[in-house]
Formats: structure tokens, C-alpha cells, sequence
């Protein structure tokens, strides 16, 4: 009876000393990481890289164009921010410019090291039902040119559903070509995302870039038609023409299998052309995962410009 309640004891001692050592285990303690980023590591070896990619952005190679919704109302992420953007992008167009934030002024340093030109995007097509009077877009086109101003951006780009029987929608396109134009200093660009049928004839010189909607198409037939409508019925040189691709979306094939939409677009550019490169958008849907927006992005300016 004695030994039983000896070895009980020490059975019940090792239990409560193991629980202890447990609990001492489990215990956390901070750990101090020492994170080194790249410009402190190797300042000189930083500003090479940021050189080198400066004067590819001056070579000539197929066009990275990309829209981004800059300062949400509320930011979750990297993916609202500029400076997490692929560096080797060589334009943003800022869908939310008009809020354009300290953020995005905070981030426009980087963006210019990097030699990433960024525009203020003017959403025409969707306010162009509700505009009444020239003055409705002036005042846009008013706020678009003070901020590209005071924040040194890089030009603009504009939005516009063509409705050649309208009387106003052509006075409406004419004016916004000819204030922005005007407004422009040397090296900034004037890009039109959308059907180029809502730029005037006399106006499709004035336009640097044509981003065609493609993103919208489901059909790669259809895309092809509208490259061959803008060279050769409108005249827009191959090389001013970028085509959109939603990063998220997919087009149905020439033998009608469903492919992702950047990847075929990014094709298309070669094939159909050369022409000026590609645009993607939605880039900041999914940004994080290995197989996110970001590798993708980069993975198509690879493809193109595999030589640089």
C-alpha cells in the first residue's frame, strides 16, 4: 500500500513537472528580424537596376500598359498602391486620379526612378448619358489638368462611346481632345481606351496611344476585326495600338477553346500586327498568391520582350 502511494506521488510529480515544462514552452518571446531591403543592401547596385530599366522603357520594345484603381476608400493591401506595381510596366492610368491622394504623390518618386509614366484617366463613357452641357466635361477636363499640374504626371487618358449621330458627343470628343492636347508639355502622352470610332477623323493624330477594348470581346475574331477596322479603315498606325485584356477574363479562339484573355491577347499583339503592345486591367484583383496578377503581368512583358 505504501509503495502504491509512493509511485502515485511520483507519477502525479513527473505529470505536474512535464505540464510546466509545457507551459514554459508554449510561452512566446518577440524575436527581433533585422529585414535589409535591396537600397541599403547595395545602394550603388540599386541604382543600376533602376538605370537599366529607365533605358528599356526608352528602347523600343511592345508597350506594358496597365489601369489601376489608385486609392480606394479603403486600402487592404499592396494592391492599391503604385509602388507595388511590376516595375517594368511603362504606363499606369489611374482610374480614381480625381482622389489622387498622398499615397499616390508619395509613390509618383518611385514611379519616376523607374521611368513608369503615370495618367490621369478621365472616365467619359461613364458620365456621357448624364452630360447635359459642355460645362459638365469642362469641369472634368479642369480637374484633370490642375492635378496633372500640381502632381507632375505624365498626360492623360480618356474614355468615350462613339455615337456619330449625336451632335453633342462629337463636339463633346472634339473639346476634350483639343483641352488636353493643349494641355500637354513635351514627353506627356494622350491616350484613348476604347472604340476609336469616338476620336474625330481630324483628331486620330493627335492621340499618342489606342488602347482598343478587346477586354470586352469574347470572340478572338472579333479582335481581329477591330485591328483591321483601326488600321485600315481609320488609318491608326499598328503601332499606336495597344489591346486590353482583362486579367481575369477569358476569349474564345479561333478554334473555339476558351483561353485565358491576357495570354491570348498577348499572342494577338504579335500576330495581328506587330502592334504597339497590350494593356491589362482589373490588375489589382488578385495580386499575392504565386499564381496572382502580379506574375502574371510580369510574366506577359517577359513573353513579348523576351530580348530585353
Amino acid at each position: 500500500m505504501k509503495k502504491s502511494l509512493i509511485s502515485n506521488l511520483l507519477i502525479l510529480l513527473a505529470v505536474l513537472t512535464a505540464s510546466m515544462s509545457c507551459s514554459e514552452w508554449k510561452e512566446t518571446e518577440s524575436v527581433r528580424i533585422e529585414v535589409t531591403q535591396p537600397w541599403d543592401s547595395d545602394p550603388s547596385l540599386w541604382e543600376d537596376y533602376k538605370a537599366s530599366l529607365r533605358s528599356y522603357k526608352q528602347s523600343q520594345h511592345y508597350i506594358a500598359y496597365a489601369r489601376l484603381e489608385n486609392s480606394p476608400d479603403k486600402a487592404t493591401s499592396e494592391k492599391s498602391f503604385m509602388r507595388s506595381l511590376p516595375d517594368s510596366l511603362d504606363i499606369v492610368s489611374l482610374t480614381n486620379a480625381e482622389n489622387f491622394s498622398q499615397y499616390d504623390a508619395a509613390d509618383m518618386d518611385w514611379m519616376r526612378s523607374v521611368g513608369t509614366r503615370v495618367l490621369y484617366q478621365i472616365d467619359i463613357a461613364s458620365v456621357q448619358d448624364d452630360v447635359e452641357t459642355m460645362d459638365d466635361i469642362s469641369r472634368l477636363l479642369d480637374m484633370a489638368i490642375m492635378t496633372v499640374s500640381e502632381n507632375r504626371l505624365d498626360g492623360f487618358a480618356f474614355t468615350g462611346i462613339p455615337r456619330m449621330d449625336d451632335p453633342l458627343s462629337v463636339e463633346m470628343s472634339n473639346m476634350i481632345v483639343q483641352r488636353l492636347s493643349n494641355a500637354k508639355s513635351e514627353g506627356m502622352l494622350l491616350v484613348f481606351e476604347g472604340d476609336p470610332l469616338f476620336v474625330t477623323q481630324e483628331n486620330l493624330d493627335k492621340i499618342d496611344l489606342f488602347v482598343l477594348d478587346s477586354h470586352s470581346m469574347e470572340y478572338s475574331y472579333d479582335v481581329k476585326m477591330a485591328v483591321q477596322y483601326a488600321v485600315s479603315i481609320l488609318g491608326i498606325p499598328e503601332k499606336k495600338i495597344l489591346l486590353s485584356a482583362s486579367i481575369d477574363g477569358s476569349i474564345m479562339d479561333e478554334s473555339l477553346e476558351v483561353q485565358p484573355s491576357l495570354n491570348a491577347i498577348v499572342e494577338r499583339v504579335v500576330s495581328l500586327g506587330p502592334l504597339g503592345g497590350f494593356a491589362v486591367y482589373d490588375i489589382e484583383s488578385d495580386y499575392y498568391n504565386y499564381e496572382g496578377n502580379y506574375i502574371m503581368t510580369r510574366n506577359a512583358i517577359q513573353q513579348l520582350n523576351y530580348s530585353k
